[in-house]
């Protein structure tokens, strides 16, 4: 079965050409309170090409649909714009009344303008990508075709007692079920990604401006691992907050077990602060200072930040070869190249190992406490990558990518 990725390479290389030239635009202009999401739109619009690129060549299940008239363009752009300018909005009011995210004012002002900029250009957006990104499948698991299809039946259910058993129904459709968990699983996590995004321009800018004055070595590290942590939510917040045919990224299924949400809800905020209190989180003893250290070593500690950025870099890689299918939850699209081709779950083993790499030579990390919560940890991790596989198996190219690599976490072991 081929592979429908772009290759690993060229979702890192445009990600990371994306986050660079954003960070010196802010660092010369500024603006990245204000813009810090340019970011996000770049890289949308990288993988954008890049998928247009390989459709041209024949790689790809969309087409070019030259027989649709203008007017039926039109029909068909206005109604999906429509029905995403109301979801659009719902979701807009839905963070400005809610008092937990009156303090994330990024996410806010970041969905505020893509909202003004969809208003704008939402008709002529989708009448190009209605016939530039043609596809019967898509058009029948299109968001809006089945948001439509819910909405009338649920209609027709209210009106008249007779049709409520129907409108039961028409919940319960896991088709229907899919696109509503989708897009709660989206209201939930681009504020927490969003926000990472624009941190990581803040921190990065902060430190160019101030540390690299004196080119400290550790200023240097802790800058390279800021801006890998930039690059990481960047793709994620891509993924997250643009679904689109041009990034063919449709979620294609969603988990629909109470069991496989909770292990990854309890992993990001503001669950995770929960799961925080009740096992410790072990890279918080890393420290800067040398005489945290078991061996208090200033070359030891730059040797450890060194190694740390290293393996960051490599889970940062494993992120990143996912493009816009890097989401929790849902099945977008199976990347079987890069590391993905060796064990099932590199970025699980890599940030595993980095959590262990970053805090064990610290005197703080050897207590009952912060052991026991490490494990945990691993345990919730390992988790959800189980969780995960039970998802995805129930697809035949995922069946089949498990016997061409066999090993989930370690090669040859696990």
């Amino acid at each position: 079965m081929p592979n429908h990725h772009l290759s690993p390479h060229y979702y890192a290389f445009t990600t990371i050409a994306a986050a660079a030239a954003c960070f010196f635009v802010f660092q010369k202009f500024g603006y990245h309170d204000q813009f810090f999401y340019g970011a996000i739109l770049l890289v949308a619009t990288f993988w954008g090409i890049g998928f247009w690129r390989r459709q041209q060549h024949g790689g790809s299940a969309f087409y070019v649909e030259k027989k649709q008239s203008i007017p039926t363009l039109l029909r068909r752009a206005v109604m999906r714009y429509v029905v995403w300018s109301a979801v659009f909005a719902t979701g807009l009011y839905f963070y400005n009344i809610q008092p937990y995210y009156h303090a994330n004012v990024k996410t806010i002002q970041f969905l505020t303008h893509l909202f003004v900029i969809f208003l704008v250009i939402g008709i002529p957006y989708f009448m190009l990508t209605l016939k530039c990104k043609a596809s019967r499948v898509e058009d029948f698991y299109d968001p809006a075709i089945r948001l439509l299809h819910i909405a009338r039946h649920l209609r027709r259910g209210l009106l008249a007692r007779k049709n409520r058993a129907l409108a039961s129904r028409v919940l319960k459709r896991s088709t229907n079920r899919k696109v509503l968990l989708n897009l709660l699983m989206r209201c939930y996590f681009i504020p927490v990604m969003v926000v990472q995004v624009f941190n990581g321009y803040r921190d990065t800018v902060g430190l160019a401006a101030t540390d690299f004055n004196g080119y400290q070595t550790l200023a240097i590290i802790s800058w390279i691992t800021t801006f890998l942590w930039l690059t990481d939510s960047l793709t994620a917040s891509t993924g997250y907050a643009i679904e689109s045919r041009w990034l063919e990224n449709r979620s294609r299924s969603v988990d629909l077990t109470v069991s496989g949400w909770l292990v990854c809800l309890c992993c990001y905020a503001p669950l995770n602060q929960v799961t925080g209190a009740v096992f410790a989180f072990s890279p918080l003893v890393a420290s800067s200072d040398p005489n945290t250290m078991v061996f208090p070593f200033v070359w030891l500690l730059v040797v450890l930040k060194i190694a740390e950025a290293c393996l960051l870099a490599c889970l940062v890689y494993c992120d990143l070869s996912l493009g816009p299918s890097g989401v929790n939850i849902t099945f977008k699209k199976l990347q079987d190249r890069g590391p993905y081709s060796i064990v099932r779950h590199p970025a699980t083993v890599c940030k595993l190992t980095f959590w262990w790499l970053s805090s064990f030579l610290f005197i703080n990390f050897w207590s009952t406490e912060i052991i026991v919560g490490q494990l945990m940890w691993n345990a919730i991790y390992i988790l959800r990558a189980l969780s995960e596989e039970r998802h995805l198996s129930q697809f035949a190219e995922y069946r089949d990518y498990k016997e061409r690599v066999r090993y989930r976490f370690i090669p040859g072991v696990i």
